[in-house]
């Protein structure tokens, strides 16, 4: 005995509860957005998308684009700014005692006449106080220089007040180059090389201490293989 078909294709509508819920399995399987059963108005039931639920979702893509689109150098490419810094200190506070390590650490043990000159301790403490402010430039450094990205390519800002900015578009990008020493391996940080098509091997943005400098190549070539897809 045939049995009528418990779904109406012109009221997209399922006569059973169960059938309705593989309807919204297999909805979420193909599509990622989830889909609930609701009752329609010819006793049976429906599958409806969960708008509150696609919204939050594409809420929180925007939100991770927004804080993952901006980078900025890591504080582990500054260690030499960190040793001036501690030098220029030790110098300012007590360079007679400073001057003593130095003689001791190239094997003088006899510290040099001309040493206890008066006023050798002033001029010390004046050239530690200036490798004191030396050493902080590390700080303009990090607020003023950022790579960023957007849905076109990417941008390298410089500067706080004056501002210069130099993008490449995804589409120009022909090497993603990274470089990385010895003493960047160990902290895990490096530079990033972006050579554009149109400048004969030229590199067109250099950004120095990310972390993680391979996972950033990686996530470049991924934006530039969706942005030649959209293109294509």
């Amino acid at each position: 005995m045939e049995t009528e078909t418990p779904i109406n294709l012109r009221l997209n509508s399922f006569a059973s509860f169960d059938d309705a819920m593989d309807i919204c399995d297999l909805l979420n399987r193909e599509t990622g957005d989830k889909y609930t059963v609701m009752p329609d108005n010819h006793l049976g039931f429906t599958a409806r998308r969960c708008q509150e639920n696609r919204l939050s979702q594409e809420i929180k893509k925007v939100e991770s684009f927004e804080e993952d689109r901006e980078y900025r150098q890591s504080f582990r490419g500054f260690i030499q700014h960190y040793s001036e810094f501690v030098m220029g200190s030790l110098l300012t506070i007590s360079p007679y005692k400073f001057m003593g390590w130095a003689f001791a650490l190239v094997s003088i043990h006899e510290i040099p006449d001309w040493f206890s000159v008066p006023g050798w301790g002033e001029v010390l403490r004046l050239g530690g106080f200036i490798l004191l402010l030396w050493s902080l430039r590390f700080i303009y450094s990090y607020f003023a220089k950022k790579l960023c990205f957007d849905s076109d390519g990417v941008i390298l800002k410089k500067g706080i007040i004056a501002l210069d900015q130099v993008q490449i578009r995804f589409g120009d990008i022909k090497t993603v180059g990274v470089k990385q020493s010895i003493l960047d391996r160990l902290l895990g940080i490096g530079t990033i090389h972006l050579d554009s098509a149109g400048t004969n091997g030229e590199v067109d943005i250099i950004f120095d201490n990310i972390i993680n400098p391979v996972h950033m190549r990686h996530h470049i070539q991924s934006l530039i293989d969706q942005y030649m897809k959209q293109r294509g």
